[in-house]
């Protein structure tokens, strides 16, 4: 049952099942018998419990039906059923996918444990608040060599490629810090950011897509999208992103607030450019933006 706590973030957000209705059924009864969790451990011995009961229950409902109409049940039904509820376990239960969510947060934020490469980490940071990114460049690099399991040097050496127009490098680095951690959010929205620069909004926008999946409570993934479909030219996508954005940041009393009021400001001019001014002002009302 260790495959549970492995596979369900990711494959929960690219996967497409067939028997939903079993699927959803069984891994909200899961969530049912899970109740609370308290650490890794405590979910892990809740999952190794509740999943056989949960499948078990389940399925001799479903099975009950086939026998009553004289059905043969497909010799791969029990796998892709269970190949489909460890896919799907996070999206009917959410409080595992925030509960592991946190916990790798927790894991992989946090200063190293070796001393060495938090001085030189933050020497790193010193030359880069300071505008000396060849200095905090070599500091990083040397902070990673110390401590090569640690994300914080990978992702502020991104930033600094980026700041200094190396955008090629800087996704270099966020995919090694994705390879270590491959939630960070921190990676994801910047290597994000680094892909439109270089064009590649594809690209942008499935790192986007997975920030939205894993953390739908955050603005970024959205306004990241938005700036994404602009950059590609489609506006009236850009401008649903956009606005959505906006409302959370309002909602968060955030700064960011102007940032978001300036994209819907350009999208707006593009939008008018098009003949699609009705169709901007529409979508701003239905959300409840009212712009002068």
């Amino acid at each position: 049952m260790k495959r549970l706590i492995i596979l369900i973030l990711y494959l929960g957000i690219f996967s497409i099942v067939s028997g939903q209705d079993l699927v959803e059924r069984i891994c909200k009864d899961i969530c049912t018998c899970i109740g609370t969790v308290e650490n890794m451990d405590s979910l892990q011995v809740r999952l190794n419990r509740c999943a056989p009961i949960s499948m078990e229950e389940v399925w001799n409902s479903t099975e009950d039906i086939y026998q009553e109409n004289e059905l043969i049940m497909p010799d791969d039904t029990v796998q892709r059923v269970v190949d489909a509820v460890i896919s799907k376990l996070t999206y009917y239960c959410p409080k595992i996918k925030e509960f592991i969510l946190a916990e790798k947060k927790t894991r992989f934020y946090k200063m190293s444990d070796c001393e060495t490469a938090n001085e030189l980490y933050l020497a790193g940071n010193k030359a880069y608040e300071s505008g000396n990114y060849k200095t905090a460049e070599k500091k990083y690099l040397e902070a990673i060599k110390t401590d090569p399991g640690w994300v914080y040097p990978y992702d502020n050496l991104g930033l600094t490629y980026r700041n200094t127009g190396q955008y090629e490098k800087a996704v270099n680095y966020y995919v090694k810090s994705l390879s270590i951690y491959p939630e960070g959010n921190i990676a994801l929205q910047n290597r994000a950011a680094a892909y439109v620069y270089l064009k590649d909004t594809d690209r942008a926008l499935l790192d986007h897509s997975v920030l939205i999946n894993l953390y739908p409570d955050n603005p970024e993934g959205f306004l990241g999208t938005a700036k994404a479909y602009y950059a590609k030219g489609n506006y009236d996508t850009a401008i649903d992103f956009a606005l959505y954005s906006h409302r959370m940041y309002q909602a968060q009393n955030s700064e960011y607030v102007r940032d978001t009021e300036k994209l819907i400001s350009q999208i707006r001019e593009k939008m008018k450019e098009q003949n699609k001014l009705d169709l901007f002002n529409e979508k701003a009302k239905r959300y409840g933006i009212l712009l002068e």
